[in-house]
């Protein structure tokens, strides 16, 4: 059984360390995954609302904006290949990158804590 609320329905969950959160309910769902999937559902809405407001509030000062979407709708194959290779190569490597050397970093950590450990027992 399916739940959607035409007003939001609120609850307070307990998150540990003696603090407390305030939430929105969006739907009740029979299972985790159908729950997931309307929680992401909403959350892309959401995502694409405040992305056209703030489009919106650009355009009407003047600011000439693209969104993403509007821009690779009108690439041709070729072109969007070059973008998602220029896009891999400044953005999303780099994060991959820092991502890695943090968690061998970590790696690194953990091994030499295990390794003390080891030598007081």
């Amino acid at each position: 059984m399916i739940q959607h609320y035409k007003t939001h329905a609120y609850q307070v969950i307990k998150a540990g360390g003696g603090r407390y959160q305030a939430v929105k309910v969006l739907s009740e769902h029979d299972s985790y995954e159908d729950a997931l999937d309307a929680t992401l559902t909403a959350m892309e809405q959401e995502s694409e609302e405040i992305e056209q407001q703030q489009v919106a509030e650009m355009r009407e000062q003047g600011i000439n904006v693209v969104t993403l979407k509007e821009a690779i709708r009108g690439m041709s194959p070729e072109q969007l290949a070059r973008f998602n290779e220029e896009r891999n190569k400044k953005f999303i490597n780099p994060i991959l990158d820092g991502n890695m050397d943090r968690l061998e970093r970590m790696r690194g950590k953990i091994k030499n804590e295990s390794m003390n450990n080891e030598r007081v027992t």
